[in-house]
């Protein structure tokens, strides 16, 4: 194996030193790509991937809840559950746990980045109607599933009120806002 990779390492010196000696202003030159199959045998041949053709599906424990395409992919927001927790939402590119990113969000799947290949995460399989109106699927029932999509509604409420609070002290720091016209401010429940 050494001596193979000395051998191309010979090789590519040798075409460096050719490719030198040309001059910038003469005519252009094709690329011969030759020798880089030369390299196949040390990376291994080059995998082309479609865009038409979604990754294979992972094999983390996650749900996909929800997806909200953006016109902007930076904007797409996906709601994951991860193996039974909370619902969370995710923008594309924020990490969902440890080594793993949503990379993109379709209206019938996501795409995750993990360890620099993609997998893609669809939903779940639709209960039947018998499922729906009865009792609980195999994994939990429906009513729990909304008690926590209400959470998270829940939680970003909250998360709000917290900011705009934050927002107001800032202002009232600052001299822009009269801390007495809080008051005639309508309240949420109004």
């Amino acid at each position: 194996m050494c001596a193979s990779f000395a051998w191309q390492a010979i090789e590519w010196a040798h075409l460096l030193e050719t490719g030198s000696d040309s001059s910038p202003s003469g005519p252009a030159q094709t690329f011969n790509a030759q020798p880089l199959s030369n390299l196949e045998p040390l990376f291994g041949p080059v995998q082309v991937i479609s865009d038409n053709t979604p990754p294979p599906s992972t094999n983390l424990r996650l749900t996909l809840l929800g997806s909200f395409v953006h016109e902007t992919p930076e904007h797409s927001i996906a709601i994951i559950q991860y193996e039974g927790g909370k619902p969370r939402r995710f923008r594309a590119g924020e990490e969902i746990t440890t080594g793993v990113r949503l990379h993109a969000v379709y209206r019938d799947r996501v795409e995750l980045e993990r360890a620099g290949r993609r997998e893609s995460l669809s939903f779940p399989p639709p209960r039947s109607r018998i499922q729906a109106s009865g009792s609980a699927s195999p994994g939990q029932p429906a009513s729990n599933v909304i008690d926590d999509l209400s959470g998270l509604q829940e939680d970003n409420a909250a998360e709000l009120r917290e900011r705009m609070e934050k927002l107001r002290q800032e202002m009232e720091e600052s001299g822009s806002l009269p801390a007495d016209d809080t008051a005639e401010q309508p309240l949420e429940s109004e």
